[in-house]
């Protein structure tokens, strides 16, 4: 039996390595895909809000549609939007460390997970909003 040299070590250990990089960035490209289905998702719900308050509501183009819980669902869109375009870029910066493991990233310690679920919960949470606002109004009519 061949005992392993340094040099087939290294290479194994290279093979590895770069099995592993693979690995990681298979699957932060599809969270990214994913990320970027609930941005665009995202978007399409904030158009919808002031186009339901119109056309199904039946509010006047001049009245004012803006209360406190279309606000509060405007908001939670537009974090999910902010937060999943963030973990877009936060994951590019995290396989970039896994390149050149020297580099400097003062964002490490928020791992792209965090945002991903702040992206989650703010598009869920206006998507509750905006349900529990539309069956409310539409109620009241």
């Amino acid at each position: 039996m061949n005992k392993p040299t340094e040099e087939k070590s290294l290479d194994w250990h290279e093979e590895e390595c770069r099995a592993t990089f693979e690995r990681k960035q298979k699957i932060m490209s599809m969270f990214s895909d994913n990320a970027k289905t609930y941005i665009q998702l995202s978007g399409a719900a904030l158009a919808l809000t002031l186009t339901f308050a119109h056309e199904i509501l039946r509010i006047p183009k001049d009245q004012k549609v803006a209360d406190v819980w279309m606000i509060l669902m405007w908001a939670c869109f537009l974090l999910a939007i902010i937060s999943g375009a963030f973990y877009q870029y936060r994951a590019v910066k995290l396989l970039e460390t896994e390149i050149n493991w020297q580099s400097y990233d003062w964002w490490r310690k928020l791992e792209p997970g965090v945002i991903y679920g702040v992206m989650l919960a703010a598009f869920y949470g206006g998507t509750i909003i905006f349900t529990g606002y539309a069956i409310f109004r539409l109620w009241r009519a």
